[in-house]
């Protein structure tokens, strides 16, 4: 008799344990549902230029830390003011060359804009040398275009180390994306944009300017 009872206590003790361990396993799937984090936007991030010492910082901030330039978080344009006359290079566009600028000269590389913003008059003036130079409008705008689509008047492409200093530009195009200068044209080795946040990859070249009328 003493042998049922202990069979009969065994019996109920390990019912007990899976019933606790059923319990235990429930309030797991319970707890690990309850505190799934929700998805979250992606942190913009700002890159920052040290002028001392030439290094890049990375922030969350909305500003760069006191001493620092800020060379943006995303690709230049000039949407956020389109009916504001437009006189000069973006600022943006500046700082992410001066910020390169400043690193290619640390490895001996000699970086210079030779051409930044130009006037609506001025774009039109080249336009049409560049019609004459090439026998039509077509060919032309493969090289420079015409004002309404060019965007030197609108402060966003500079022309570096053109036409005669091409190591130059060189360096640039395999180091710019860290400070968020890309080459975008095939046939213009000196012609640069800033259509990527620093650190990025560049997109694939255009063959030409054609591309950009509209």
């Amino acid at each position: 008799m003493q042998w049922v009872v202990k069979k009969y206590l065994l019996a109920t003790s390990s019912l007990l344990l899976l019933s606790f361990l059923a319990l235990l396993l429930t309030s797991r799937e319970e707890i690990s549902l309850d505190y799934v984090p929700k998805e979250s936007s992606p942190s913009v991030t700002l890159t920052c230029f040290n002028t001392f010492d030439s290094t890049l910082r990375v922030t969350i901030k909305p500003e760069c830390p006191p001493g620092l330039i800020s060379l943006g978080s995303g690709a230049i344009s000039q949407g956020d003011s389109p009916t504001a006359e437009i006189t000069q290079l973006h600022p943006i566009l500046e700082a992410r060359f001066s910020a390169a600028q400043s690193a290619a000269k640390l490895e001996g590389v000699n970086l210079y804009i030779t051409s930044g913003f130009r006037s609506l008059e001025r774009q039109a003036q080249l336009f049409a040398n560049a019609v004459s130079k090439y026998g039509s409008e077509t060919e032309a705008a493969k090289w420079v275009l015409p004002p309404q689509f060019s965007h030197h008047p609108e402060g966003l492409a500079i022309d570096v180390n053109y036409p005669g200093d091409r190591p130059g530009a060189q360096w640039l195009e395999e180091h710019g994306a860290r400070f968020g200068l890309c080459r975008v044209y095939a046939n213009e080795w000196w012609h640069f944009e800033g259509p990527i946040a620093p650190g990025e990859s560049c997109p694939a070249m255009a063959a030409n300017a054609l591309v950009d009328l509209g």
